[in-house]
């Protein structure tokens, strides 16, 4: 559930600050009446969005045969984390205009008056974030039960709309930096788990190089099926027994992730 909640808490901000932006200046220019096409279009990309979620989770657990669900599940966590990292990235890369930029097209969106315009705009901006979600939750979620599933996610997104309903205020008291770097480490923590599960779930197909001892044992301690260590191993990608293929493979990609990230820039704050 936890790891739920901050994947879903972290998108959904992100989703709750660009609604806020478009909301907010809708009002300025006096065009309030058009917010029914924000929210039209927000509503198709939820239903896109959870659609994908009930999609791909129906074929994984709907797979009868045994051999391809592993090697469904080691891709969808490797595609979550290349698609994690990317976006992690590119947000943090084009935070510094992504608020100018989000009302220049709205500004173009009320001159056009079409209703498709506004609606695409919400659309387009809601849905990838919202595939984004879903897949990074489909990639650490997969022990989980639905019910803690569902409920990490409600949790999240309902703290997201809040944060995203204050900043539709006007607040300026709320700073948003420092939320999103924290969060965002923890996805890149989050993912180095995703790559150490996927490259699991290929050692065991023989894909990636197996008979590799582990290089120390803590079952006796914490084992991968106890609750905290499903939890530990949600969020931090904990194994009891790692080998030297995944030990190398989490700590690589974790440098290398951080670096990326916190590497000097001129982005500035995410609202703009």
């Amino acid at each position: 559930m936890l790891n739920t909640f901050i994947i879903t808490l972290r998108e959904g901000v992100e989703i709750a600050v660009v609604l806020a932006i478009i909301l907010a200046y809708l009002r300025q220019l006096g065009a309030s009446r058009s917010a029914s096409k924000v929210w039209l279009g927000t509503a198709a990309a939820a239903i896109v969005s959870v659609a994908a979620a009930v999609g791909i989770f129906a074929v994984l657990h709907t797979t009868k045969v045994e051999r391809f669900q592993a090697p469904l599940e080691g891709s969808l966590k490797l595609l979550a984390v290349i698609i994690l990292t990317w976006m992690t990235l590119w947000m943090k890369r084009e935070s510094a205009t992504i608020g100018s930029s989000l009302r220049q097209r709205v500004l173009h969106a009320v001159s056009d008056g079409s209703v498709w315009t506004l609606a695409s705009l919400a659309f387009i901006s809601v849905v990838r974030e919202g595939i984004e979600t879903v897949l990074f939750v489909v990639g650490s979620a997969q022990q989980a039960t639905p019910a803690a599933t569902i409920g990490g996610a409600v949790f999240g997104l309902t703290v997201a709309a809040i944060l995203g309903w204050i900043v539709y205020g006007g607040s300026r008291r709320l700073t948003l930096k420092p939320f999103f770097t924290v969060m965002s480490v923890l996805l890149i923590v989050m993912a180095a788990g995703l790559l150490v599960g996927g490259i699991g779930e290929f050692q065991g197909l023989g894909l990636l190089p197996t008979g590799i001892a582990p290089l120390w044992s803590t079952r006796a301690i914490v084992s991968d099926t106890s609750v905290i260590g499903g939890l530990l191993g949600s969020v931090f990608g904990y194994v009891d027994s790692p080998n030297l293929v995944q030990i190398v493979a989490w700590i690589v990609y974790l440098a290398g992730a951080l670096w990326a990230y916190f590497r000097p820039t001129t982005s500035a704050s995410v609202t703009g």
